[in-house]
């Protein structure tokens, strides 16, 4: 038995995988039909083909999150008493989780890369492409993709490992990925007004408050890295990028401390989850 074939027809066969695809899909068309719209009510300035990437990515989240359910839940298969039994009687342990990881994020990288590419195209033929994407900064923003792969295989491996559960092991990878960034942006403010610090400009409020201090360092933030897909020419003379709706210097490197966390953290997680699934009773 193909244990790649069994895992591929068990995700299409249910709404899971097609769900996941149509997100995809259904973010590259509302980026497109979104902008359009903008450009046709607004006559006087014209829409940039980098806006509608920015627009899809942002579109695009839904389909990461479910992305993030559909692997903790597969590799949550110590749950179900029955599948445990059927894969391990037959494979490895090493064996399904390698595989299951590598279907998952191939599956990921090329329906990103595949609705990526045709939001890209389209875009170039349907908007304004006098303000271009520059090449360098999008090869690098794909390299950290690439790198950010890396770390989330070992995060969710080890979210997955931590409980037999698939719905404990989805809380718990949600409260790393956006249960703390959403817990940042309540306590900062807060925070700020205790100490009397309220006044201080928002872009200072990190280096400022020690929550957002701790935030520099959280390893999920290596996401933002993201945003150089989309770096055109004129916010290289700028010298500025948006993140998260707000302006932050141009640098290959802003995200380095997050960066260094998680190429530190990433092996104990994976070491973790590897000593968990080789001793758990089925």
């Amino acid at each position: 038995m193909n244990l790649w074939k069994a895992e591929l027809l068990l995700l299409f066969r249910s709404w899971r995988g097609w769900t996941l695809v149509t997100l995809y899909l259904l973010a590259c068309i509302l980026a497109l039909l979104t902008n359009y719209f903008i450009d046709k009510a607004n006559s006087i300035e014209l829409i940039s083909y980098a806006d509608v990437i920015e627009l899809y990515l942002l579109f695009s989240l839904p389909a990461g999150i479910l992305f993030i359910g559909l692997v903790v839940s597969s590799m949550s298969f110590d749950s179900n008493q029955n599948l445990s039994i059927f894969l391990r009687m037959r494979f490895s342990f090493k064996r399904i989780l390698l595989t299951k990881l590598v279907i998952y994020v191939l599956l990921s990288e090329i329906l990103f890369l595949f609705s990526f590419g045709v939001t890209f195209a389209l875009s170039m033929l349907m908007f304004d492409t006098s303000d271009t994407i520059s090449t360098k900064w999008f090869l690098f923003g794909f390299l950290f993709n690439i790198l950010n792969s890396i770390f989330w295989v070992c995060l969710i491996t080890f979210t997955s490992a931590v409980f037999k559960g698939t719905v404990a092991s989805l809380l718990l990878t949600l409260a790393i990925t956006i249960g703390f960034p959403i817990l940042v942006g309540v306590a900062t403010p807060l925070e700020l007004a205790a100490r009397g610090l309220l006044d201080t400009p928002e872009n200072e409020w990190n280096n400022v408050s020690y929550v957002g201090k701790i935030n520099n360092w959280w390893p999920t933030t290596i996401s933002d890295t993201q945003n150089f897909l989309t770096v055109t020419n004129s916010e290289i003379a700028a010298n500025t990028i948006k993140v998260n709706f707000e302006d932050v210097e141009l640098d290959p490197w802003f995200r380095l401390k997050p960066f260094i966390v998680s190429l530190f953290v990433a092996p104990f997680l994976w070491l973790y989850a590897w000593r968990t699934y080789s001793r758990r009773e089925v």
